[in-house]
């Protein structure tokens, strides 16, 4: 319902995904949701065989190198290199652009708003910002101004490394 939900509430416009996927099965009830794509956390080939099967977009959780390479194999859309920041965050990326350039990236875990436009400038496809979006104590107070600026403030980083 929640899924459906977000899509009613972005009218279409967005894709909207489902994670943390564990288990094969729940691709099926994704895509019956109306999910767009999955993400796991970490590399589940079996994740990408059912997502295969369902034909829907697979984000396989990875770090290393080698990870990162076998999601690829594996048939993931994008790779979503987590957890990014205690890594290096934009060191870490620029490092992997070289021997695996051309890897469509998804950045996740800890990623400050200030760092967005430098993964965007990387090639970096998606930056996931959960908790920078939405921190703990603005949850707890349920303090909706505070999300809107962060999410203005994410918005304006990404818009300016992309040039528009």
């Amino acid at each position: 319902d929640m899924i459906k939900g977000l899509i009613a509430t972005t009218m279409g416009r967005y894709p909207v995904g489902v994670g943390t996927v564990w288990d094969p099965g729940a691709v099926r009830e994704a895509k019956d949701a109306g999910a767009a794509f999955v993400v796991t956390p970490v590399l589940l080939p079996e994740v990408a065989e059912a997502c295969r099967e369902e034909e829907i977009l697979c984000v396989l959780g990875a770090l290393t190198p080698t990870e990162i390479y076998q999601a690829r194999l594996a048939g993931a859309a994008l790779v979503k290199v987590f957890p990014i920041t205690p890594v290096g965050g934009p060191r870490y990326i620029q490092s992997l652009n070289g021997p695996l350039g051309g890897v469509p990236f998804w950045v996740s875990g800890g990623v400050p708003i200030e760092d967005v436009g430098a993964y965007l400038r990387l090639g970096v496809k998606a930056v996931g910002l959960t908790n920078a979006l939405f921190p703990p104590e603005a949850l707890a107070k349920r303090d909706m101004d505070q999300i809107g600026q962060n999410a203005e403030r994410a918005a304006r980083a990404a818009a300016e490394a992309i040039g528009d």
